[in-house]
């Protein structure tokens, strides 16, 4: 064998070798921008039965997924824009024109890195097939958010209203609503109200720039999974899901009348910032304290 072929054989070796030493490498040149690669493997997913956890949270399952990417920031209003502007989608706006947040297909001056609201679960299927992307599924989203540890929160196991942008960050305590005029005295009538008028957008919208806490990022690097925004994914949403969901990849109920969403929003309580709580909403819906990212297949 010649001189040339043993070199060439010694390189492809060692490039082999680091591959198998380190198995990221496979998917590194292609890594889309501002995306995380979650490796594949279990997590826990839920709430055991018996816990302070909501019933549709349970029961608490071992779940396995293949490796997928997602995306480390909510999409920005500046990034949709660009959508927008290309493809001449319809800009997001609210049934409020009070808290509609773009003027003439164009973000409000100020509000360019703040997480896009007034998105539809269609526009946000919309703009993620632009990028030959997708929706993340309510598995992936939920461990991209706690890991393979279980932790209750992006950052850990203890609550600490200044990690997040929530009704408790603006309140300056703990807030949790026991009902819905709980949240309506809070919002509509009261302290909450107050706040939004003299420092939200339009005197409305409390969105914070995305990556605000930077101490709060996710175990996989991923910022804003509790709290700015509540975000769309994939499945329809069903309560009863995890009592005979599949145990590897779940896509979520077969069909369904309302989508899932997660994470909570700088509206929801400190109960609904925890990574394994579940929220919904009706598909053509745009609310102002939702958004969305997107994922990817690795294969």
């Amino acid at each position: 064998m010649s001189r040339l072929w043993i070199a060439i054989l010694t390189v492809l070796s060692l490039s082999l070798l680091s591959i198998f030493n380190n198995p990221t490498l496979v998917f590194s040149a292609s890594l889309p921008i501002d995306m995380t690669l979650v490796p594949a493997g279990e997590f826990l997913m839920g709430n055991p039965a018996g816990s302070d956890g909501l019933p549709d949270e349970q029961p608490q399952r071992r779940i396995y997924l293949a490796p997928f990417w997602i995306d480390r920031y909510e999409v920005t209003n500046d990034v949709y824009a660009q959508f927008v502007l290309a493809t001449g989608h319809r800009a997001p706006a609210h049934s409020n024109p009070e808290s509609t947040l773009w003027e003439h297909n164009a973000p409000m001056s100020g509000i360019g890195t703040h997480p896009v609201v007034n998105v539809s679960w269609e526009d946000s299927v919309a703009f993620c097939a632009w990028l030959g992307k997708r929706l993340p599924t309510e598995a992936e989203w939920e461990k991209g958010a706690r890991g393979t540890d279980g932790r209750r929160y992006p950052w850990g196991n203890e609550w600490d209203f200044k990690k997040a942008n929530s009704a408790s960050y603006w309140a300056g305590r703990t807030i949790d609503f026991q009902s819905g005029a709980d949240w309506e005295a809070f919002w509509i009538k009261g302290e909450g109200a107050k706040i939004s008028k003299e420092k939200g957008v339009k005197g409305a919208v409390l969105t914070m720039p995305v990556a605000s806490f930077p101490e709060s990022a996710s175990p996989y690097g991923l910022h804003d999974m509790a709290g700015n925004v509540a975000e769309w994914v994939q499945d329809w949403y069903n309560p009863n899901y995890y009592k005979d969901g599949p145990l590897s990849d779940p896509q979520g109920p077969l069909r369904g009348a309302i989508k899932a969403m997660r994470g909570g929003s700088w509206l929801k309580p400190a109960i609904s910032l925890r990574t394994s709580d579940r929220d919904w909403g009706t598909m053509d819906s745009r609310p102002s304290g939702t958004g969305f990212r997107c994922a990817k297949d690795v294969y």
